[in-house]
Formats: C-alpha cells, sequence, structure tokens
C-alpha cells in the first residue's frame, strides 16, 4: 500500500532507535530526564500507554485507520470506556486545542506566490482548516475527544523577523488559549518555536532547523521536514561522492565547465541555519581540497535585491562553480536573476531542502540559470493535485471545487499532529506523543517498496523530524508536472530510486541531453 504520496511525512507511528526518558507525569515537567520509556518494543509501548490492541476493527481497510486516503495511520480497534479527562494543558475530556498560526501577510512573498496558487487568504485557509478539522474527528481515533484547530492571526513582520513581536505572541498563544499544540508551516521564526518550548506546549515547523535545536527543545518541537544536520549530511555525502574534484560539465558558463568544481553554500543567516550549513561545509572540506564558501543572507525581502547582487558578486570573484540552496524557496527567485543580470551562470547543485525541489516554485527562478540545476530531492514524485490527500480531505467535509494548493502543506503538518495525538493513547502529553513517534516502525524505504512517490519516515535518536530520504532529480522546463500539468518540472534520475545517508552510489550524475 502506498503511504506517502505527498511531501511531508506526516503520519504517524514512526521510528525506532533506543531513546530514554522519564515516566510521562499527568501535568507538564519541568524536566525531562532519560530513564525509561523508549527503550521498549513497539507493542509494549503501546500497551503502556493504553492503545486498544484488540476490538472492534471494522472501521479499518488493509491495516489502515481508514481507506479514502493514501496516508492513513495503522489501524487501531475502537476505544470503549472514559479517557482520563485533563490530562495536559489543552486536553479535556472532550478536545485537544491545537492552535494555526496565521503569519501576517509579507506584500513581496504573496506577490512571488500568487501567480502559481499558491497564496491564499486567511478566510480561504480557515475554511481548509474547518474541513481538516471534521475529517480528523470523523476518521482518526481519538479517544473520546474531538481536536479543535484554532486559528491564531499573528501581526508579526516574519521576514524580516520581528523578534520581540513573534516571542510575545508565543507567550500569548500560550497564556490566553492554552492549546496542546501550535503550528506555524515556516522556514522561519526559530524564537517563536522557542517560547512554545518553554511553555512546554508542542510545537511543529521550523524547516530544517539544525538538529540540536530540535533535542534542546523536545518532547516539544518537531518537524516534518528533514533536519539541518541530517540535510547536510546527505548534501555532503553527495558531493563528496558524486561530484568532487570533477569539472563543472553542468555550468551554463563555458570557462566554468572548464574548471574544477568549487562550491558555494547560500543559507539564511539565523543560527539554526548558518549551523548546518557549516556542518555541510565541514564534510565538503573533507573531502574536496576546493572546499566550500558560505554566503549568509538576511530573511529580508527588503534587501533582497541588494544582498542578492552582493552574494552574486562574491561567488563569481571567488571562482565559485557550483552553487547550492541550502534555504527557503524564495531565496533563489532574488539570486538567479541577480546572477544573469551579472553574467555569472554556474551548475546549481540542490540540498534536497526548503522547498527549493517543488516544480511550481522552481518555475519562479531565472530559467537561464535553473536549466543548470540538479541534485538531491527531498520531496517524492508527485500525484496530480486534484487526486491528492488534500483534495480528499476537502472533498470528504462536502466542499466543492478544489483547496488551494498551499493546504497541501498545511494538511500534511495536521496530519502528522493528529497521527500523534492518535498515538499517544487516552492519557495526551508530549511524552506520550514523543514515545508514539520514537518507538514506532519506520516507513517505507527503497529497499522495501521499491516506490518514487513513498518517502522513507523515521523519528529516532535525536532525530525529531520525519524525511530521511531523497531521490536525485535535474530541473526540465519542458516537462510536464504531475502536480499542475503544466510545463516546468523536475525530473528523477535512477527511475525515481530514493536514497538514504550512505546510500549515494559513486560516479557523476548522466543528464540527458547535457
Amino acid at each position: 500500500m502506498k503511504l506517502l504520496r505527498r511531501y511531508a511525512p506526516f503520519l504517524v507511528f514512526v521510528a525506532a532507535q533506543l531513546l530514554v526518558i522519564a515516566i510521562v507525569p499527568s501535568k507538564a515537567p519541568t524536566a525531562v530526564s532519560a530513564v525509561g520509556r523508549l527503550d521498549k518494543t513497539q507493542a509494549a509501548a503501546a500497551k503502556e500507554r493504553g492503545i486498544p490492541s484488540v476490538g472492534d476493527e471494522s472501521h479499518c481497510v488493509n491495516g489502515r485507520q481508514f481507506g479514502e486516503l493514501a496516508t492513513a495511520p495503522p489501524c487501531i480497534p475502537k476505544f470503549k470506556g472514559k479517557n482520563p479527562g485533563a490530562t495536559y494543558t489543552g486536553v479535556t475530556a472532550t478536545e485537544v486545542k491545537i492552535v494555526w498560526y496565521q503569519a501576517k501577510e509579507n506584500p513581496t512573498i504573496t506577490g512571488v506566490l500568487r501567480p502559481l496558487g499558491l497564496a491564499q487568504t486567511r478566510e480561504d485557509e480557515r475554511t481548509f482548516l474547518q474541513a481538516a478539522e471534521q475529517f480528523i474527528n470523523e476518521k482518526f481515533e481519538l479517544y473520546g475527544r474531538k481536536v479543535k484547530i484554532v486559528p491564531f492571526e499573528g501581526q508579526c513582520d516574519y521576514a524580516p523577523p520581528d523578534v520581540p513581536c513573534l516571542r510575545s505572541e508565543a507567550q500569548q498563544i500560550a497564556k490566553s488559549i492554552k492549546p496542546f499544540a501550535v503550528v506555524w508551516a515556516t522556514a522561519v521564526g526559530l524564537e517563536f518555536y522557542e517560547e512554545l518550548s518553554k511553555a512546554k506546549i508542542v510545537n511543529a515547523g521550523g524547516w530544517h532547523f539544525d538538529d540540536s535545536f530540535n533535542i534542546q527543545h523536545r518532547p516539544y518541537h518537531w518537524d516534518i521536514f528533514m533536519g539541518g544536520s541530517q540535510q547536510a549530511k546527505l548534501a555532503g555525502e553527495y558531493w563528496c561522492k558524486r561530484l568532487a574534484g570533477k569539472p563543472a560539465r553542468y555550468a551554463g558558463d563555458v570557462d566554468l565547465r572548464a574548471k574544477t568544481r568549487k562550491l558555494g553554500i547560500v543559507t539564511p543567516d539565523a543560527p539554526v541555519n548558518v549551523k548546518s550549513a557549516e556542518e555541510l561545509a565541514r564534510i565538503v572540506r573533507a573531502c574536496d581540497k576546493n572546499g566550500a564558501q558560505i554566503s549568509a543572507y538576511a530573511s529580508d525581502t527588503t534587501r533582497a535585491g541588494e544582498q542578492s547582487i552582493a552574494g552574486t558578486a562574491r561567488f563569481k570573484n571567488e571562482g565559485v562553480t557550483t552553487v547550492m540552496f541550502f534555504s527557503d524557496p524564495i531565496g533563489p527567485v532574488f539570486a538567479t536573476g541577480a546572477a544573469t543580470r551579472q553574467q555569472y551562470f554556474p551548475e546549481y547543485t540542490m540540498a534536497g531542502s526548503g522547498l527549493v525541489d517543488y516544480d511550481l516554485l522552481a518555475r519562479l527562478y531565472d530559467a537561464k540559470q535553473w536549466a543548470n540545476a540538479f541534485g538531491p530531492s527531498d520531496l517524492p514524485e508527485f500525484t496530480p493535485f486534484d487526486q491528492s490527500d488534500t483534495v480528499k480531505v476537502w472533498r470528504a467535509a462536502g466542499r466543492q471545487g478544489l483547496p488551494n494548493k498551499a493546504n497541501q502543506l498545511g494538511w500534511s503538518y495536521l496530519s502528522f499532529i493528529a497521527s500523534g495525538i492518535m498515538g499517544a493513547g487516552p492519557t495526551v502529553t508530549p511524552l506520550n506523543f514523543e514515545q508514539a513517534l520514537l518507538t514506532s516502525d519506520p516507513i517505507g524505504g527503497w529497499d522495501k517498496v521499491h516506490d518514487p512517490q513513498q518517502v522513507y519516515v523515521k523519528f529516532g535518536k535525536g532525530d525529531y523530524t520525519a524525511v530521511s530520504d531523497a531521490r536525485e532529480v535535474y530541473w526540465d522546463a519542458k516537462a510536464i508536472s504531475a502536480i499542475d500539468g503544466k510545463p516546468g518540472a523536475y525530473v528523477s534520475l535512477n527511475g525515481g530510486r530514493r536514497y538514504k545517508l550512505g546510500e549515494w552510489p559513486t560516479g557523476e550524475p548522466q543528464l540527458p541531453g547535457r
């Protein structure tokens, strides 16, 4: 059964590495020690959390909780009896409260995304949240409770981030709404997640933050995207095995093609991003005498033009042949334009992260530059949007037409949180949420499923993020995207095979027609 057909593995009971912590209390702990709960088998851990092992499974389909979605969690028999009631902040006998943070609109980013159908109003987003809430409450086993998704309309700038404002809003959410979990599906805002973790509230978001951040704030901070440290190791291995010491043959400039590759890494200047970029640079320097340069930029759309000009000039002057965006998907919009204006046409090899490898967003990048893009992609091969789980959730709630494509990411996060609550059992707490994820078996893996539409989902010791493998792709402006049927798509190499850390083959990739 194909469990994951959209990016973001949002489900569930995954991963099994040994990590041990304290017995879960009914109130938020003041500290989390490392004794005794995660060194258990999956069955023993589930029993400890009160998960039913026998009973009515008439609702289940092929071993899954429901049959409507490709991403349904494993079947749990219907719960009988009463739950323990108010087991944690945001949890009562009848409800689990989840806050969905709606960021303040950034006109520049909205202007970039709107032509792609990826920008939506807060009202449109709330309409999808209602559909998601209805689906979760009807289909997931919540032990007599229902989830309540509460939109919170943020008033803080985030590009550049207004740090005092973000901290204040996180504190406001914790004190006034008192949720069990908060979701903000973004690549920025580490202070926001930091405050929520201090308040002992489960929170999800913060794409590709260095894994040390997640460990420091466990069991509260999670994400569905690969952690920054893991991404650095996967991208570093790719460089060392596939590209290091060879001419930059896929550069757009003839002179650069004759030069041995030299890597330039572009990353946001937030510490949680820079730390991962530095780890990637260390890996590259250990295998490649040409080393790696890092160009860090402020996440400030008002300065994007000037920063792109300066960063491009630096790479050009330092002889960088190959640029890697270890960044959010908006950065390349400005940087590739600046490169063309400066007549600088390097190779672009991807880190695999940040949705830079999403077809619709890549169409925003300068076409002359992105013709030279290839490398790892965390994303799977896609199915058409109207066949996606997001649309199925929308229609199951009785909605007409199609939701905004941006809700694919939203459903990924909400499904992840709902699955963690379901896995936590009748006693919903952050530590039970954690145990449900960290004591469960990984999902997928090319060696098991040979499915390019299924990512390898694994949590584990020190790993509080889900995606754990990548495929190898190249950009083709003429290829038709499965997402929307329009030209401009990433094309898989090697039959769509996905690679975990340690599995990248040696030898240079062969790009068709290049």
